[in-house]
């Protein structure tokens, strides 16, 4: 009897099969010294984003600053195929429980249609993230989601010169998750499958922006998404 306790137990302590899970995050009983060296190596392996991809971007309608870490605006806004687009140099990393970056509005310009959110390898670069399928954006102009479609819908606040926008995944809840000034905005289920890359846009006269992809402190408490699984 004592014996089946103890395995039901041991059972119920570990994580579910299949569950992605960040091994820098689980409890040590669950892993012997060399696991946790080993799960280490494999976080540190997996290369994470640190810049904005200068190559494969909608260059005509956006400049990226020589620390590629700063985007403006170039084009006209005469129409929607006309954004200025630029996606992070690596995708968002898998093997850990949560990822997460962040942008800074330097400048919402003329009409502060302004957006962040993540997109597949083959995302139209002259396209909102979100008005693509296999992409999800926050725009700034109107604070609505778009998740593969032309249109939004109601999720958050606008956002302007001066704020701070950040966009994550949380693998252990399969959901993104957004942020405003420090303050979490919402999530949503996480339908897109493949690598997706952090993704950053402006369109329109003026706008211009930067990107934090940690080597900053983040104006968002990523515990907060790990103390609301507790």
């Amino acid at each position: 009897m004592v014996a089946n306790q103890e395995a039901e137990a041991a059972s119920a302590a570990a994580p579910g099969a299949g569950t992605p899970v960040d091994p820098m995050r689980l409890a040590s009983r669950w892993r012997s010294p060399a696991e946790w060296e080993c799960a280490a190596a494999e976080l540190d392996a997996e290369p994470l984003p640190s810049e904005l991809n200068t190559v494969n971007s909608s260059g005509l309608f956006a400049v990226v600053s020589t620390d590629k870490l700063s985007v403006k605006y170039l084009g006209s806004h005469h129409h929607g195929h006309d954004v200025g687009v630029v996606q992070a140099d690596r995708p968002a990393p898998t093997r850990r429980a949560v990822y997460y970056f962040e942008m800074r509005v330097k400048n919402a310009g003329y009409k502060g249609q302004t957006s962040i959110g993540f997109t597949s390898e083959s995302f139209k670069m002259r396209r909102q993230p979100g008005w693509e399928p296999n992409s999800c954006g926050y725009h700034g102009d109107d604070g609505h989601l778009y998740r593969g479609q032309g249109k939004g819908e109601p999720f958050g606040a606008k956002f302007t010169s001066g704020d701070t926008i950040g966009a994550g995944i949380n693998y252990l809840s399969q959901e993104f998750f957004l942020t405003k000034n420090g303050s979490l905005v919402g999530a949503f289920p996480k339908e897109i499958k493949g690598p997706l890359y952090p993704t950053v846009a402006v369109h329109s006269q003026g706008e211009e922006l930067t990107v934090n992809f940690g080597k900053e402190p983040f104006c968002f408490d990523i515990e907060v998404i790990y103390s609301k699984r507790k």
